[in-house]
């Protein structure tokens, strides 16, 4: 996803119309989706919740391995009961403006969702960006603040050393499954620090998402069983 994204100009994309997609097959090679915090609960529901291992620290819902989504089927449909942000925001994105707060509307031109023919088109007669798309809008700006404000929180976790490298195994018979590159909290480091940190982390709701974290590790061997079986889908 997001092979081609641009920002959206009414002067190179006056043209361009919007017909949803039919399914989920443009999230068919989606092995990973960013949850803002507030995902976490339901997300931690259906997936393995791990955190980034480099760059800006994000929470991660693990939805396969080998470039292939296991919460697909055949049909392209998706089997489990939560759709991150991450996948009901495409093709549309928000473009940060250097090191400031503000964004640009971006999208994924090669999105199938996007032609010139048919659908709603992206902007009005005006070249102004349609009132339709509001509700995008509002998903859009919605999620990156809450990305925005959960950094802030889970920050907090990297200040505190909490967070370590771990490659996960599973084995199946004679055949190992493995899950690398991320990062997990230790729950013995956490354990081990102050209790003034332990009692702030428990009022800001980080502990809550440490437990959930931490439970949804039991969909690990799922995720891993499933990918390693190419005829086998949720």
């Amino acid at each position: 996803m997001f092979q081609n994204a641009q920002t959206l100009d009414k002067n190179l994309h006056g043209s361009l119309r919007f017909q949803p997609a039919p399914d989920f097959s443009f999230a068919r090679g989606l092995t990973t989706a960013p949850l803002a915090p507030t995902e976490i609960p339901e997300a931690a529901e259906c997936y393995p919740i791990l955190f980034t291992k480099s760059g800006p620290l994000n929470a991660i819902a693990i939805l396969g391995l080998r470039e292939r989504n296991v919460f697909l089927n055949d049909k392209n449909e998706w089997t489990d009961t939560y759709v991150p942000v991450h996948v009901r925001r495409y093709p549309f994105i928000l473009g940060r403006i250097g090191d400031t707060d503000e964004y640009l509307l971006a999208a994924d031109m090669d999105a199938p969702q996007f032609n010139t023919k048919e659908g709603e088109p992206v902007f009005t007669d005006k070249a102004e960006f349609n009132p339709h798309f509001a509700k995008v809008l509002e998903l859009l700006n919605s999620y990156e603040k809450n990305l925005r404000e959960g950094r802030v929180i889970l920050n907090e976790l990297e200040t505190a050393g909490v967070l370590v490298a771990k490659d996960l195994n599973f084995r199946e018979g004679n055949e190992v499954h493995l899950i690398g590159g991320f990062r997990i909290v230790d729950r013995e480091k956490v354990l081990a620090l102050d209790d003034a940190t332990l009692a702030r982390w428990v009022r800001s709701g980080l502990m809550t998402l440490l437990e959930l974290h931490w439970a949804s590790f039991r969909h690990l061997p799922k995720v891993a069983l499933a990918s390693s079986r190419p005829d086998q889908v949720q």
